[in-house]
């Protein structure tokens, strides 16, 4: 169904004056060209509130204020690769009632761009035979192996975001003769092993 055209003022004016001049709905509705319900309407409208045109609408009150709109945006800004449930979870703790929707409309409003972060593919038969035979060839490895190894990309984990260093980060000297650091290497040879049980589960 197609939508409807708005007429215009002076259509409308047009309509109320042929009516008042003792015409019929009718011949109005011939006059002006358009249907007989609508020139119906117009009247009744201009009967009950003596105008043609429509009345200003209030709309939906807004949900949210402007400290509470500033509160969202301190939340984003805070960081800005939280989802919107996240931050709807801590908009509703600062006291907002708001819903998914409230918050991606509100973001908008500030400008800010709703991006979906990138998925990791999948590893491929390949990558799994690959790093099962890299598992298997260090397994056997001792913790005076592991020392040599020059660790050059650390990462820092937080939730949602892995952040890479812009250089690499160097052990110190002092770390890697310490019993933590041991207990590290111990740890890393632990996972190879895991890591290995896995991938050999996976494969068959």
């Amino acid at each position: 169904m197609a939508p409807t055209r708005e007429m215009s003022l002076e259509t409308k004016e047009r309509i109320v004056k042929l009516l008042e001049e003792g015409n019929s709905s009718r011949m109005v509705a011939k006059d002006v060209g358009c249907s007989q319900s609508a020139v119906s309407k117009i009247w009744t409208k201009y009967k009950q509130h003596g105008m043609v045109v429509k009345a200003k609408r209030t709309g939906r009150p807004r949900k949210t204020s402007k400290l509470q709109d500033k509160q969202l945006k301190a939340i984003c800004l805070e960081n800005r690769k939280s989802t919107t449930k996240q931050m709807k979870h801590k908009w509703e703790e600062a006291g907002a009632n708001v819903c998914d929707r409230t918050v991606r409309n509100r973001l908008k409003e500030m400008g800010f761009q709703y991006r979906k972060a990138k998925r990791k593919p999948s590893l491929t038969p390949k990558h799994k035979r690959t790093r099962l035979q890299w598992a298997k060839e260090r397994q056997s490895w001792t913790v005076d192996d592991w020392m040599k190894v020059i660790f050059s990309d650390e990462v820092r984990i937080i939730s949602g975001a892995v952040v890479r260093p812009q250089q690499p980060v160097e052990r110190p000297s002092h770390i890697a003769s310490s019993s933590i650091f041991m207990l590290l290497i111990i740890s890393l040879v632990l996972g190879v092993w895991f890591f290995s049980c896995v991938l050999a589960l996976d494969m068959r």
